[in-house]
């Protein structure tokens, strides 16, 4: 997964926040990787989605 993720600061792209987007742009996980500890830990998990029932 880091590999396919962006940094969340691109002015800080080595600080470790990253955030990947899923399914068309109607999610994002936002991780926070550190490679010195072999660690990858899931901050925040956003789903979005729209309700066509009108």
């Amino acid at each position: 997964m880091p590999e396919r993720a962006g940094p969340l600061d691109p002015d800080d792209p080595d600080g470790g926040l990253f955030h990947l987007t899923l399914d068309q742009g109607r999610g994002v996980i936002t991780y926070l990787l550190l490679t010195t500890h072999d660690r990858l830990d899931v901050l925040l998990v956003t789903r979005v989605s729209f309700d066509h029932d009108s």
